[in-house]
């Protein structure tokens, strides 16, 4: 078998490989899809999105095609401020359609405070999305578009991917130092009851938004991942 596969990038994010109808070439279906992390800010201060490329694709693996290992880079960042409600719910939604997101993209808000508003915005249009409010404690529940996170455990999962190399920049990546600047406000503390707790403190260019979408998309990649995206069999076999 040939090392090098030819891949079939479905428009829903779907790769499949191609076996030209060889009943002993295995038909493995990977996947492409972004996810897309905003924070949203009052008018003086920082809205921002940070877009998450998620992929596993089919390789060939000696006689046999398997899904290759999980990349997920962070490819985008966009900060801007002055922006109305209208305009920043039609910027979101000009991001999730573009390409190469369009039809391949999860997007997830930070829907505590002014999220709120955004994610009804985007609910009358019919815009499937994910609002996050961040709690205490240290689990997650969903329930329709919303979902209660801890935000400590949103952080602590977002530390563990970069740990693990399991997340990357982008190399060209615009604004990752001042993503990095606010990832660095998020301190751990121990309160006098021993509970471990997360504290963010303002920096120079404003309350960390962009370091925000980014917890937000990869906890969204870690845990609001889309169901039965990853399968493979054998096609043509008696």
């Amino acid at each position: 078998m040939s090392e090098v596969l030819n891949l079939i990038h479905m428009p829903d994010g779907r790769v499949i490989n191609e076996t030209n109808m060889d009943p002993a070439i295995e038909r493995v279906t990977g996947f492409v899809r972004y996810f897309v992390g905003a924070d949203l800010g009052q008018a003086a201060d920082f809205s921002s999105a940070v877009v998450i490329k998620d992929q596993q694709l089919p390789i060939a693996n000696g006689s046999r095609v398997v899904l290759g290992p999980r990349e997920r880079t962070v490819v985008f960042a966009d900060k801007f401020k002055g922006a109305s409600y209208v305009d920043v719910v039609d910027y979101l939604i000009r991001l999730r359609n573009a390409a190469p997101f369009g039809g391949k993209s999860e997007l997830i808000i930070d829907g505590t405070s002014l999220g709120r508003v955004v994610s009804d915005m985007l609910w009358d249009q019919s815009i499937p999305h994910s609002a996050v409010q961040m709690t205490g404690g240290a689990d997650w529940t969903r329930k329709g578009r919303y979902v209660n996170a801890s935000k400590t455990l949103m952080i602590e999962n977002l530390a563990v991917l970069f740990a693990a190399d399991e997340l990357k920049f982008a190399h060209d990546l615009p604004l990752r130092s001042e993503i990095e600047e606010d990832l660095a406000t998020f301190t751990t503390q121990t309160t006098t009851a021993g509970n471990q707790i997360i504290t963010q403190a303002r920096n120079a260019s404003g309350h960390g938004d962009l370091g925000i979408g980014l917890i937000v998309a990869a906890f969204a990649s870690q845990y609001l991942v889309p169901q039965g995206i990853q399968m493979s069999k054998l096609v043509g076999m008696y």
